[in-house]
């Protein structure tokens, strides 16, 4: 017993050397590395610099009015009103045609259920796979014991296969040769076998001729081994006896040893007419003879039994079968996205299919009405709106400069907010207040000058202090009165591969303050696309002072030691 908890010791003592060993060797390694690292402020942009814009374009618009902008997916099938027509809330002014709309809605629900269907199949190969048995686990073949009173089985003596017997191939095709089938006739012609070196006689050709000219003869060409290669095909009606020479069956024809293929020698005059079909054998072989009837053996009981199919059971590795898994689990993951952005695109669809009529939800005047679909509008003047709106209602109230800002903005500008405006036109200024944004984007693209094309941009509503020198429909843009300030909050972005991601979360690879790396978690925003991806940096990063590393390769570690640069990496596979 002591022996054993001495031995055990020992291997402790010796486990633990070696552990604490291997730690050793890896911090004097890592002590001879060294990472660059790059102040943040290097690659920083903010939004003032790349996308944002504190000056918002727009038009001066009565303040109580309804503006009208027909829905693309609708044909306006009907204008209830004219321009200039008092109308009051509720009052018709268009009605669409909805059926397209009706057409589009039933393919979104079929394309919903398309997916469901497919979710349903895919989960259960998903169960399928799951039940399979590693190949790790096939069970052993069952053994039994052969009974010793079987009855003897009288030794069969070998039937040669007449298939494997060498063909009777002529060297020569001359006037006393043979056929070995046939009747002459064009359907079942005078069969010859030939090999590469058979040589046609003329003494042949002249008898041929004299058969009469319905008699048709088949030469079949084999190489050595019997390999059917090609047949002239030869009827003694186009027999011309003046010009009747012999001819080698090999004159003509290309041999590739390497396809085993027959080619036509492009210059050389072919002597009959060539087929590369092989015609029916069958005749040269006689029928087998019937094999004996086997002995009859003991029940089926008594012997070792036939290995069970499996199927696809127990047929893949582990391994294999759990990569399987993982991509089919991949793949339900997928279709179950795509089933939400299928859904959400049709509850949207049924929101937008309503009766098909809009109506006035305002007392006013119709200040612009357009045609229904197919008929051609006029332009409209320059004291008229053209923003697009199809139809706009006028009430009674002053008036206000309705502008586009991006989801961005809308956190500066909330009501409230004070604006200068100015008129492009007459260059007159006031300021403003901005009274409120609607609640839907006009734009869920973005516009030119935004890298991503998921920004939104909405409609915001500033009230005008003073509209006295102000025209109606003229364009305006909007400022803020503090032009931003030394306190506005900037968005800033840095290079996306500068971060790490891991479990949802992201990192940085920073120096600390003893020039040692460290990680930093760092909490992100929106990710701008482009020809170098950025990624909003809302915590976790000082611009001013932190300093970070490309955080890839063996080198980076928390521990390691830093220098400074001012040389902003990029992947290599980035350009």
């Amino acid at each position: 017993m002591k022996k054993a908890i001495i031995t055990l010791l020992c291997i402790a003592i010796i486990g633990g050397g070696g552990y604490f060993g291997w730690k050793f060797y890896e911090r004097k390694r890592d002590e001879k590395k060294v990472v660059s690292v790059v102040p943040v402020r290097n690659m920083v942009m903010t939004t003032q610099l790349w996308y944002r814009n504190d000056e918002y374009y727009g038009g001066i618009e009565a303040a109580n009015s309804q503006r009208v902008y027909v829905d693309t997916q609708k044909l306006v099938q009907s204008v209830n009103v004219t321009q200039g027509q008092r109308v009051k809330k509720g009052d018709v002014i268009l009605e669409y045609d909805m059926t397209v709309v009706e057409l589009e809605l039933a393919q979104k629900e079929n394309r919903v259920r398309e997916i469901e269907h497919d979710i349903i199949m895919q989960k259960k190969e998903l169960a399928r796979l799951k039940g399979l048995h590693p190949a790790e686990e096939h069970p052993a073949s069952p053994f039994y014991e052969i009974p010793g009173e079987l009855p003897e089985v009288q030794e069969e003596q070998p039937i040669q296969d007449p298939h494997t017997e060498p063909l009777h191939t002529l060297p020569e095709i001359g006037a006393g040769v043979q056929p070995v089938a046939g009747t002459g006739t064009a359907e079942d012609p005078l069969l010859f076998l030939c090999n590469t070196r058979s040589v046609v006689r003329k003494s042949f050709l002249m008898m041929l001729a004299g058969l009469g000219t319905d008699t048709h003869v088949s030469l079949c060409v084999f190489d050595d081994n019997d390999k059917f290669l090609c047949q002239w095909r030869i009827a003694a009606a186009k027999i011309d006896i003046a010009k009747a020479e012999e001819w080698h069956v090999t004159d003509g024809l290309i041999f590739d040893d390497k396809s085993g293929e027959v080619l036509v020698d492009p210059e050389s005059e072919l002597k009959a007419q060539l087929s590369l079909s092989q015609p029916d054998l069958s005749v040269l072989y006689p029928e087998a003879p019937e094999l004996p009837a086997e002995p009859e053996l003991p029940p089926e009981s008594e012997y070792v039994p036939e290995e069970p199919d499996y199927g696809e059971d127990y047929l893949y590795p582990r391994s294999e079968l759990q990569s399987m898994i993982i991509a089919q689990e991949g793949r339900i993951k997928q279709q179950e996205i795509a089933l939400k952005t299928a859904q959400l695109t049709l509850e949207s669809a049924k929101k937008q299919k309503t009766d098909g009529k809009v109506v006035a939800e305002i007392d006013g005047i119709v200040k612009k009405i357009g045609l229904p679909s197919g008929e051609t509008q006029e332009e409209v003047s320059d004291d008229e709106p053209d923003d697009g709106a199809f139809a706009v209602i006028e009430g009674e109230g002053g008036v206000e400069l309705v502008c586009e800002a991006d989801e961005y903005s809308l956190a500066r500008m909330q009501p409230g907010t004070k604006m200068r405006v100015m008129s492009f036109m007459d260059g007159a200024e006031t300021t403003g207040t901005v009274l409120n944004y609607d609640e839907e984007p006009i734009d869920y693209g973005g516009s030119w000058y935004y890298e991503n094309p998921n920004i939104s941009r909405y409609r915001v509503h500033i009230g005008l202090d003073d509209a006295s020198e102000f025209r109606l429909y003229s364009g305006a843009q909007a400022s803020f009165e503090d032009n931003g300030g030394a306190d506005s909050s900037f968005v800033n972005f840095i290079p996306v591969y500068y971060l790490r991601e891991e479990d949802g979360a992201y990192y940085a690879m920073a120096a600390d303050e003893n020039d040692r790396l460290v990680k930093k978690k760092v909490s992100v925003g929106t990710v701008q696309p482009g020809m170098v991806e950025m990624i909003e940096i809302r915590g976790g990063l000082d611009i001013e002072h932190d300093r970070i590393c490309f955080p890839y390769g063996s080198d980076v570690k928390e521990g390691v030691k830093t220098k400074n640069t001012t040389e902003v990496l990029m992947p290599a596979n980035m350009w």
